[in-house]
């Protein structure tokens, strides 16, 4: 797993490096500066006419200066803009600023109330080095900042980043006011949180990873999985297995009218991996089931009113997923929120079962009688936290996390990289999928693939583990299926979710072999 650190915990490492090694500030400068200076000549060998280092007064400008050393000493001469007042460079982004100087480097300041002049001065430039703000910047971009990332994101030249592209909160990935539109993002030492959430991930475009000499950090509260972590979770099946050994998934729900989801949950649980799949549905949904399904196995759940019954009616699962069409309705309340609380086996609880549990309130959910793993989008997220969907996009580490903290139970935050938080607060975060995942249905897939996996599980750990598995494998399940950004259907990324574990596996071998 990759490590991702918020704006603190970088500084820290920094601080650590100084106090605690006595590796000093220069070197870590010196080391960053180099490292974006070498994945800026293979990355734009066709740009370097005239590239243009734009730079703020702190650390983030002297990155960018120690950059234009090593372009000229690699026979490429950068100009060198600083933006603000000279008198503030202090320490080591003096030095280098002054360094270039000495090299013969053109190197001009602009005020902060001529910003304007900066249209002008990236004129001819043909690749544009970024480094105004670093991981620091916690409130919007103004006044003369803002007009000069404004002219740079206009700028029809290709943008590197230095650390974050100016402007994008480096805990959230917001856009502080405005931002700085980049193709490449060289980050240093290991990856920022705001860098793997949208709007942060289409700023900060190709996200490439430079040491600086001392050891990254280890473990963390937040990492993005792999597909090797995936393939480890999975493990390879016996010679012996069979279907009773695989594991019987059941999936509650598909009323009438919305038979379809509660389909592609029990399909997508057989193609990753479940023994048997069966639909509990009611008794009018069951027979248009019966008209569907082949593989799939159907049974009518009890009449209202009696919990006992219908936990008898499941004693044959081994786990479950809750609410793909299950309706919303009294009816459809009750049996989400009693097999929520009741159910002896790990449970997934997707679509009707958590808008049902947003009315009831998801604390109910800490003393469930196993794992939980919920899997809301955006809008059923900002439903169980009270707010808008528009707020849980703001910060969707801070709402994965609080969902989780509140019921106690894992949380699968879905969309463009999807986030799975555990109850201790240490989240997950996948980088893989594709725009063509947007459609009915990919929601209820994800949900049966989790919930098969749920089947090997037997406490909170291993409903985590099962849930980082299920969104990598989805994500690349949708990107296998596709055959561009839209058109795909949700039955097509369950067919190819087999394929996506044999990706995976083959890049645990990889991982393996260190290549």
């Amino acid at each position: 797993m990759i490590p991702l650190l918020t704006r603190e915990e970088a500084r820290a490492v920094d601080e650590d490096a100084v106090a605690r090694l006595g590796v000093q500030g220069a070197v870590l400068m010196e080391n960053a500066g180099r490292g974006a200076a070498e994945a800026l000549l293979r990355a734009f060998r066709g740009s370097l006419g005239a590239p243009v280092l734009v730079g703020g007064p702190g650390q983030n400008g002297g990155d960018a200066w120690v950059v234009g050393r090593h372009l000229r000493c690699a026979g490429v001469t950068p100009r060198a803009l600083l933006i603000g007042d000279p008198a503030r460079l202090r320490g080591d982004a003096r030095t280098n600023w002054e360094a270039l100087g000495a090299l013969g480097v053109r190197c001009d300041a602009i005020p902060l109330a001529e910003a304007a002049r900066l249209h002008d001065a990236l004129a001819g430039a043909t690749v544009l080095v970024d480094g105004v703000f670093g991981t620091g910047l916690d409130r919007d971009v103004e006044g003369g900042y803002a007009e000069a990332l404004t002219t740079m994101s206009a700028h029809p030249a290709p943008v590197l980043a230095l650390d974050m592209p100016s402007g994008i909160d480096a805990d959230t990935g917001a856009v502080l006011g405005v931002a700085v539109r980049a193709v490449r993002t060289v980050t240093f030492n290991a990856h920022k949180l705001g860098l793997h959430q949208h709007p942060g991930a289409g700023y900060a475009g190709v996200v490439e990873l430079v040491g600086i000499g001392v050891p990254p950090p280890g473990g963390g509260r937040a990492q993005v999985v792999e597909p090797a972590d995936a393939a480890a979770i999975v493990r390879p099946r016996e010679d012996d297995a069979h279907k009773g050994s695989a594991g019987h998934l059941f999936v509650v729900g598909g009323s009438e009218g919305k038979t379809g989801a509660a389909w592609l949950a029990a399909h997508a649980a057989l193609r990753a991996g479940a023994g048997l799949a069966t639909i509990a549905t009611r008794a009018e949904a069951q027979r248009t089931l019966e008209h569907k399904v082949r593989e799939v196995m159907t049974t009518c759940l009890p009449p209202s009113g009696s919990t006992d019954g219908l936990l008898a009616s499941l004693r044959r699962a081994d786990a479950l997923v809750i609410g793909p069409g299950l309706g919303l309705d009294a009816y459809g309340e009750e049996v989400a929120l009693t097999l929520g609380r009741h159910a002896p086996v790990p449970a997934v609880l997707d679509a009707d079962a958590l808008t049902a549990w947003a009315r009831a309130g998801l604390e109910g959910l800490r003393d469930a009688a196993a794992p939980r793993v919920l899997t809301p989008h955006p809008g059923e997220a900002g439903r169980l936290l009270g707010r808008t969907g528009a707020a849980v996009q703001a910060d969707r580490y801070a709402a994965a996390r609080a969902l989780a903290e509140i019921a106690g139970q894992v949380v699968v935050l879905k969309g463009a990289r999807t986030i799975v938080a555990a109850p201790d607060g240490t989240l997950y975060v996948c980088d893989r999928g594709t725009p063509a995942l947007a459609v009915a249905g990919t929601g209820d897939v994800l949900a049966g693939g989790i919930g098969a996996l749920l089947l090997a599980s037997s406490d909170e750990a291993g409903a985590c583990r099962a849930a980082c598995a299920g969104v990598v494998l989805h994500a690349i399940a949708g990107e296998r299926a596709a055959r561009g950004d839209r058109g795909l259907l949700a039955h097509e990324v369950a067919d190819a979710w087999p394929d996506a574990l044999t990706a995976c596996v083959a890049a645990a071998g990889r991982a393996s072999c260190g290549i």
